[in-house]
């Protein structure tokens, strides 16, 4: 079977699909990979072809600045921008090559206008919460409303008036339910009851991906609690908080693994302590096998990969989905969550303090591991997939 596969950019969109296409190509499936140059190596690595996308997109991500603030505009404004740089080009490559099956990310593959432009079945890829509905109210997706909102619409209208297609409602394209869909983490953390199989398929986070940093040296650790402290890898410019940890957790009964991400300089935060290791980028997959507690951006993929392993952790989330997923481990008593632009030392360990003395906590990540080791079994999705293709 011949598939294509559309992605972006992003570290959180990218990790949790590796482990399909591993396992897809493993099967004999033949899989081209579309997204950025940085991912080349990992797309190799599962077995796929990589296929660059492109000076146009490239240029796109240079200069594109949206048109107000407002978040989920912003975000929509964002989506529907980079959909229609990004669609020639796909269908550039589907005339090219013959394909059985399009999987394509729920954010950034196009999948709405996909499944109205090809005759292959189109399967998205949520790195994210799968939804049934927009975030927010019917009132707000009404034209007229903001004009950052108007512009998404005129950004839609001209899609669709370019592929003559039928315009789809705002809220279809970002829900982006393709013919079938794959969630990258539980039923229940999901948490909405619309979703649900057979067109939604939840096959847990993706912990076969190729490690692509260094192992670190965890055997001087002893009796301490490992705490790992990561704020992802994107917005990670907080030189201000990596020296609160600092100051939090100096000379503690804590062993402390703090990546930092690639925005700051391990010189900026003066002496490290010898209870600390910090560095740019570290293995999270290794470490959250370990680690007591993490506290964390909120990020999907993340929060996922760390309660696989039954960590409990401290959200302080940023942006976008971040406060849906820290609200999420809120509810399900998985975690605590904090506004970072209001944490400081002394709350920072008492919070930390708090986590890891929360029994009802603690079972409760224990429970949700068990079900997302239950949840990732790759080659019955992958088996399932070559169905939905046939």
């Amino acid at each position: 079977m011949n598939i294509l596969f559309v992605n972006a950019n992003l570290y959180g969109h990218i990790n949790p699909t590796l482990g399909l296409v591993k396992k897809l190509t493993e099967r004999g499936n033949k899989v081209d990979y579309f997204c950025s140059a940085e991912f080349s190596g990992q797309v190799a690595k599962s077995g796929a072809n990589w296929i660059d996308y492109g000076r146009g997109l490239n240029l796109f991500l240079k200069n594109y600045r949206p048109t107000d603030r407002h978040p989920f505009y912003m975000l929509m404004e964002y989506i529907l921008s980079y959909d229609e740089v990004m669609l020639p080009q796909i269908l550039d490559i589907i005339k090219e090559r013959t394909y059985d099956l399009i999987l394509c990310d729920s954010i950034f593959g196009g999948g709405c206008f996909l499944k109205h432009l090809t005759h292959i079945p189109v399967i998205c890829s949520h790195s994210s919460f799968a939804m049934s509905h927009a975030p927010v109210p019917q009132r707000m997706l009404m034209p007229g409303t903001q004009p950052q909102l108007d512009h998404c619409l005129q950004v839609l209208n001209r899609i669709c008036n370019c592929y003559k297609i039928e315009t789809p409602a705002l809220e279809e394209v970002f829900i982006s339910r393709g013919d079938h869909n794959i969630v990258y983490t539980t039923r229940e953390f999901n948490g909405d009851d619309a979703v649900k199989e057979p067109q939604y398929l939840f096959a847990g986070p993706s912990m076969e991906r190729t490690q692509d940093t260094e192992s670190v040296d965890l055997s001087g650790i002893g009796s301490r609690k490992l705490l790992y402290i990561s704020l992802g890898s994107l917005n990670t410019y907080f030189l201000e908080f990596y020296k609160i940890c600092i100051r939090a957790f100096r000379d503690t009964d804590y062993y402390v693994c703090m990546s930092i991400g690639t925005k700051c300089e391990v010189t900026q935060l003066g002496e490290i302590p010898q209870n600390f290791l910090v560095k740019n980028v570290l293995p999270q997959l290794e470490i959250l096998k370990k680690a007591d507690a993490f506290i964390t951006h909120a990020g999907f993929n993340s929060v996922n990969e760390a309660l696989y392993f039954g960590v409990p952790m401290l959200a302080l989330p940023q942006v976008n989905d971040q406060h849906m997923t820290a609200k999420r481990l809120v509810c399900m008593n998985l975690g605590l969550s904090e506004n970072i632009k209001e944490i400081s030392a002394e709350k920072l360990k008492d919070q930390v303090q708090q986590l890891l003395s929360n029994e009802t906590i603690k079972e409760n990540c224990l429970i949700i591991s068990q079900e997302m080791k239950r949840c990732a079994n790759w080659e019955l999705t992958a088996e399932k997939l070559e169905k939905y293709a046939k």
